[in-house]
């Protein structure tokens, strides 16, 4: 089996892999000829290396032939480039986001035509103050990566999603509110919540607090205090080594969580948070955090996702039952670092139908051939009054044999009923595999697991998505699905 590291390796015989590495999510390529080869791969060894990576777009024939010229070991070079989105592009909605000293926005155009994307926006608003602003389409021309997919630009317009409390500008572009609260991105609305506010923070002044519904904390939970609400808690600064706990909803901490190894936050629904450091945290649906996690036990329901800016996953443990998703995992320090997702071992409900179909087919016409070879039997008893002794022992065979084959028809209607129940209890051809997906890096020491296989990492790799194979744990290309070739089973 040909090794696999960072995306493709392939092999050329006796002299080991060419390494393919994609890039800059799927806009760059890069080559690279491993120093331990023997003897330097020949172009047409290289192109076909290329070819089988799918790599089809913006190839540099010059780099390429440089490459087998100069006999370059041991460092990559980029050999295909994509075609980045051109200018211009569709609607882009903006949210405001205020602070103490100044006024930002945050381009979120990307998270609202997500599909099944739930966002975790919230902003203290006055009567009259802008929320959301809609910059209209301009023009521009669509990408393409190095696997010649064409990536296309945002098309048609973006609604402003006005909810209770909010109505939108004359010109159409603005939403603005009507009234004072806390505005907040819900069931594809947003709205004005008129909730609990508190002014600071949470410490000595406030002690801990209990709350029947939602809440917004306008600062820091500080060291020692706990926060419990029904509903959603909404913390405009950090979370320190305190009690977060929402019994009901979601948990939304605008910049991070700073643990010191005691915090602890729960949440019904969803935690969002900037960062999370030296924390025990626990959603039942999704953990999303925009910078990184870092020596922290987290558990989600579904999933947990660090994709943007640093996207790091280092040291600690983190479980989701479907799918974790990072830009990076681990650390150059080599520091222990374990990413585990649950695994319900789907029943391929197709094959198992075809293989159930092609079973009970055989069983009838033996079955068939049974009962017909055991009716002239008993017909020539009938007639003659007895059988020779050779005869009886032929009977006594069949007879036998037919009670084993109604036996198995039973269970091929036992089957069939299971089948059935399985088909509705997944989806047929509606199963999500359990994955966990390496946007960027994935360092040594970093252990894979996925229900009891365990996978742990000795070297360096890149864009990778990990899954389930039966009972091996098998990583490939990131942009491959799960259920195809070129699969790995080595760390």
């Amino acid at each position: 089996m040909s090794e696999q590291l960072e995306d493709q390796e392939h092999s050329i015989g006796g002299n080991g892999p060419i390494r393919i590495r994609i890039l800059e999510e799927g806009y760059t390529a890069a080559l690279l000829v491993p120093e331990e080869v023997s003897a330097f791969p020949s172009l047409k060894q290289v192109l076909l290396a290329i070819e089988n990576a799918g790599i089809k777009y913006g190839i540099n024939d010059g780099t390429l032939e440089k490459v087998i010229q100069e006999q370059i070991k041991g460092e990559p070079v980029v050999f295909a480039r994509g075609k980045l989105p051109a200018g211009g592009g569709g609607p882009r909605l903006v949210w405001h986001e205020n602070s103490e000293s100044e006024s930002s926005t945050r381009d979120i155009t990307r998270e609202v035509v997500e599909p099944g994307r739930e966002l975790h926006l919230f902003l203290r608003v006055k009567r009259g103050q802008q929320i959301l602003s809609k910059l209209p389409a301009t023009g521009g021309e669509p990408g393409i990566n190095v696997f010649g997919e064409t990536i296309n630009l945002p098309v048609g317009d973006v609604a402003l999603p006005a909810g209770e409390g909010t109505s939108i500008s004359k010109d159409g572009l603005t939403l603005l509110a009507d009234k004072p609260g806390i505005a907040t991105w819900t069931d594809d609305k947003v709205s004005i919540l008129d909730i609990q506010h508190i002014g600071g923070s949470i410490d000595g002044l406030t002690g801990d607090i209990k709350i029947n519904g939602p809440v917004h904390i306008e600062k820091d939970v500080r060291s020692g205090f706990r926060v419990e609400a029904l509903g959603d808690i909404f913390i405009g600064g950090n979370v320190e080594d305190a009690g977060v706990y929402s019994r009901r909803g979601s948990v939304v901490v605008r910049h991070g969580i700073l643990g010191q190894g005691r915090a602890r936050i729960l949440a019904g629904r969803n935690i969002v948070a900037g960062f999370i450091q030296d924390a025990t945290v626990g959603a039942k649906l999704n953990v999303e955090v925009e910078r990184y996690i870092i020596n922290s036990a987290i558990s989600a329901g579904r999933y947990i996702t660090a994709v943007t800016n640093e996207g790091l996953v280092r040291g600690g443990t983190v479980f989701a039952e479907k799918r974790i998703e990072v830009r990076n995992a681990g650390s150059e320090g080599r520091i222990a670092t374990e990413m585990k997702v649950g695994y319900t071992a789907p029943q391929n409900i197709s094959l198992a139908k075809y293989q159930l179909r092609h079973d009970q087919r055989n069983n009838r016409l033996e079955l068939a051939h049974i009962q017909k070879r055991l009716a002239f039997l008993r017909l020539l008893k009938e007639r003659m009054g007895e059988l020779t002794d050779d005869k009886e022992k032929q009977l006594a065979d069949l007879e036998e044999q037919e009670s084993v084959l109604l036996g198995r028809h039973r269970e091929h209607s036992t089957g069939d009923t299971e089948i059935k129940s399985k088909s509705e209890t997944f989806g047929e051809g509606k199963y999500e595999a359990e994955t966990i997906r390496i946007h960027d890096t994935i360092y040594p020491k970093v252990s894979v697991v996925i229900g009891d296989a365990t996978l742990e990492m000795n070297k360096e790799r890149h864009n990778l998505i990990f899954f389930r194979a039966g009972d091996e744990l098998v990583f490939g290309p990131l942009h491959q699905a799960p259920g195809k070739t070129n699969l790995t089973t080595g760390s």
